[in-house]
């Protein structure tokens, strides 16, 4: 068991939720199978705890970015392209040196902790807070929240089914986006280790994954 290692409870012949609640669509049988060049180098707990650790990458950016927003006003836009850049990031490639200051930093408590510390430097310093700033500060504690307990991924989710189901996508989702999103993220993690330690690639084509998106979604 390594550092991202967590356990999971498994659906046979439907999916497997990690704790915390994320959902693969594959059960354990089957990505014990898919994963098997590799499980000797990596457990399955290991696998799926580095991808819901690396799903939590968009919504720790936006969490310690966006307190920038009490400052120039036109500060939003810089924290709104750092959350879509990770966002897009998350998807298409993993990153395991970049998941480990994503280990660290998801933490609610050290999330917490900053919120906090921010709130006592306001009100202490006059100079930088005044009445006028109290809806900004009241905001700062909604995007908190909104981020913290998963509202982007809600709203993530309902924008990408509008996207994906309309038929001028479909050549493009079947193409490009195979895979659901946390499923995309696990397949990502397991192609890192298949390159690290150099296993023959046909044995993990992403087409051969247990479940493709198409499948859940059209």
């Amino acid at each position: 068991m390594g550092l991202f290692s967590l356990d999971y409870k498994n659906v046979p012949g439907q999916h497997i939720y990690s704790r915390g609640g994320l959902k693969f669509r594959a059960d354990e049988e089957s990505l014990r199978h898919y994963f098997a060049p590799i499980l000797s180098y990596a457990t399955l707990n290991d696998l799926i705890g580095e991808a819901v650790f690396w799903c939590l990458l968009p919504s720790t950016l936006a969490i310690w970015a966006f307190p920038l927003v009490l400052y120039p006003p036109d500060s939003i836009f810089l924290v709104l392209v750092l959350y879509v850049l990770g966002r897009i990031l998350h998807m298409a490639i993993y990153l395991k040196p970049l998941n480990y200051l994503v280990f660290i930093f998801c933490n609610p408590l050290l999330q917490f902790l900053f919120y906090a510390i921010l709130v006592v430097v306001f009100i202490l310093n006059r100079s930088v807070i005044s009445w006028e700033r109290l809806p900004a500060i009241l905001f700062l504690a909604a995007v908190f929240l909104f981020f913290r307990l998963g509202g982007d991924e809600l709203l993530f989710g309902l924008i990408m089914l509008g996207f994906l189901s309309h038929v001028w996508f479909r050549p493009f989702t079947k193409r490009f986006l195979y895979l659901p999103p946390s499923d995309q993220i696990l397949w990502n993690v397991g192609r890192f280790y298949r390159k690290k330690f150099g296993v023959n690639p046909e044995e993990m084509l992403r087409k051969h994954y247990p479940i493709q998106m198409r499948k859940d979604y059209f």
